[in-house]
Formats: structure tokens, sequence, C-alpha cells
């Protein structure tokens, strides 16, 4: 998809928002909120980052939960960072723990969802998903299903028995003649 498609829902969002926040206390007002946001959200995400390595240090986080913070951490510093009033909001909202912890939750769901989704498809796709073709049975068919073997039953010692003395005329002629 081009990026496009993605940069102008972005700029509407933020110029609906800045507007409607220009509009309630004033453009003066409005830029001040727009600096101290991205002020706060990227110390905040600096002091949330050093905090998230002091727990890993310590080892009391999953090595997990430890990618999954650093990467919503670094998505929430970029976000807060990024000139805009509702980016901010956004990039503060995955910076602190109690949201950050539910974003990862949300995600790590919809994660696992699409690795299922993924084995699925792929299980599907590959002959293992599909059935066999069948060559026959060495099961007489005539025979009786009473739980007993059907047929007659050869065992190892005659199979090592015919094995040792066979020659070519067994199958019905000598190696060189070709029918």
């Amino acid at each position: 998809m081009p990026l496009i498609f993605a940069i102008v829902p972005v700029l509407l969002i933020e110029a609906l928002t800045f507007w409607a926040v220009a509009s309630w206390l004033g453009v003066g007002w409005a830029l001040l909120l727009l600096f101290v946001l991205m002020a706060l959200g990227l110390v905040s995400a600096g002091v949330e980052m050093q905090r998230v390595g002091r727990l890993a240090a310590a080892q009391r986080i999953s090595a997990g939960r430890l990618a999954g913070d650093y990467g919503l951490l670094t998505a929430g510093a970029i976000l807060a960072g990024t000139p805009g009033i509702a980016s901010s909001v956004v990039g503060l909202l995955l910076i602190f723990p109690p949201t950050r912890s539910l974003a990862r939750r949300m995600l790590a769901a919809k994660l696992i969802g699409s690795i299922e989704n993924f084995g699925v498809r792929s299980f599907e796709a590959t002959n293992a998903g599909r059935s066999a073709t069948s060559y026959g049975s060495f099961v007489d068919p005539e025979a009786p299903r009473s739980g007993e073997p059907a047929g007659e039953v050869i065992d190892e010692s005659e199979i090592e028995e015919w094995t040792r003395d066979i020659r070519p005329e067994d199958f019905g002629g000598k190696p060189g003649d070709r029918e």
C-alpha cells in the first residue's frame, strides 16, 4: 500500500485535533500544549526505558516482556516526538506502564492468532493437508473381520529362508531374458 494512504489520514486527524484544541483553549495554548506533550513524552520514554532496563538487569521480567516493552516504548517515543497532539497522546499511552501492559497483551493475542492462522494456511497449502493416495492393502477383502489375521501369516524365519537361496529363475526368467 502506498505510504500516501497512511499519511493523509494521520495528517487529517492531527489537523482536526489541533483545530479542536485551538478553538477550545486558543492557538497559543494549543501550541504550548503541543510542545509540552512532546517534551513530556520524550522525557518519560527515556525514564521508562531506564526503569525497564534495570528490571531486566535484575532479572525481574521475562525476555518476551522486555522485548515487548522496549518495542512499545520505542513506538511511544517516536509518536510522542512527532509534532501533533493526537500522536503525542497515543505515544504517552504507549509509554505509561498500565496502558503499555494493556497494549502489549492485545498485540500479543493478535500476534498469536496471526501465527496460528499462518500455520493452518501453511499446513493446508502443503501435501500434509491433502488426503494420501491409497495403493490398496495386503488384507484379503473376502476374509472375515473377527479380529484374527486375515490370510496367511508369514514369519520372519520363512522370509530369511526364501532369501537365502533365491535364484533369478524364481522370478520367471533369466537375467538376460526380457520379454
